[in-house]
């Protein structure tokens, strides 16, 4: 499989290198069809080496490379002024490029894209994760910042074509910075959602249940089966299985939880806990499991427990109780 996959990039780099040139006749072009018409996975490769060959990473990559190299500097015959190599304001780097690689064609093409552009653009990758009652700010390469809640795991992949984070549990809230050809993604497992330039909070309760939040700007949340929203600024969306919720009355900059507060709005009381359980240094639990569909609005600072459930205990005529360096909610 991985061999069959590097044929493919393979060639959709010598595609690259040929329509790039200044003409293509008939012939050629008709051949190109054929080929990226063949196979789903030759229009995926070409799409994305053609983002690599058209990236200011690219041209960086190829100005370190003509700058730093001797041996390429040897690649000619030719004597050539020491002026003549270098990467200059007002010469394109792809002219520079062809001055120094001219000749070479796709072997030049393929030689960039798996010695220079690998190690120094191809894939940028890390994982964060938060503790029970910590939050943390992650600032990513493109400008854009991640601030993860409590208890919180993310995965975070960036590409010269694209931005990725996969929310595995808990809570971040999203400041994107604009790209006008790079999107950016969040993957919760049962909802994804894409932007290209917004601030919005994603919150993964649990495998079935996500709520999302715009705070700035628009994204769209795919939740499968032909699901599909788009929601503004101030609006927001909770996926529960088969359950939709709109959400509405999202305000402010930013969520509350990241000041230490909570707005719930009709919520059930479930979802109450299980954003305490973020946030409390002692976990809080249901004695029956059906308290969880007891409604509750109101702000609540949950960064204070005792407080939040003294606040739920008058609403449903309820109480609550230490027990085993928990606390628990009961009838």
């Amino acid at each position: 499989m991985g061999s069959e996959f590097h044929d493919i990039d393979w060639q959709a780099a010598r595609w690259i290198d040929r329509m790039s040139r200044p003409v293509q006749d008939a012939e050629m072009a008709a051949e190109f069809d054929r080929w990226i018409l063949k196979d789903l996975r030759h229009i995926e490769a070409y799409a994305r080496l053609s983002a690599i060959w058209q990236s200011q990473g690219l041209a960086e990559g190829l100005h370190g490379a003509m700058t730093d190299s001797g041996e390429a500097r040897a690649a000619s015959d030719e004597p050539v002024a020491s002026n003549d190599d270098e990467y200059r304001p007002g010469r394109t780097w792809r002219q520079a490029f062809a001055g120094r690689w001219a000749g070479l064609g796709v072997a030049a093409l393929a030689f960039v894209l798996a010695v220079v552009m690998v190690p120094r653009l191809m894939v940028e990758e890390a994982a964060f994760a938060t503790q029970r009652g910590a939050t943390r700010l992650v600032a990513l390469s493109d400008g854009s910042t991640i601030r993860m809640n409590g208890a919180t795991r993310i995965a975070v992949r960036i590409t010269p074509w694209s931005r990725h984070v996969a929310l595995e549990a808990g809570e971040a809230f999203f400041d994107v910075a604009h790209e006008r050809l790079r999107g950016f993604s969040v993957d919760t497992g049962g909802a994804s959602v894409s932007v290209l330039g917004t601030a919005f909070d994603v919150d993964r309760l649990d495998d079935d249940t996500h709520v999302v939040q715009v705070y700035r700007g628009l994204v769209s949340v795919d939740a499968g089966a032909g699901r599909q929203w788009r929601l503004p600024a101030g609006s927001g969306l909770e996926v529960s299985g088969e359950r939709v919720r709109s959400l509405r009355g999202v305000t402010g900059q930013r969520p509350g939880w990241t000041k230490g507060w909570y707005e719930a709005n009709d919520t059930p009381v479930l979802q109450l806990v299980q954003r305490l359980n973020r946030t409390s240094a002692r976990p809080v639990a249901l004695s029956d499991p059906a308290l969880g569909e007891l409604l509750v609005t109101g702000r609540f600072q949950t960064d204070r427990p005792a407080d939040v459930l003294d606040a739920i205990a008058a609403i449903h005529d309820l109480r609550w109780r230490e027990e085993g360096g928990r606390y628990v909610l009961s009838r």
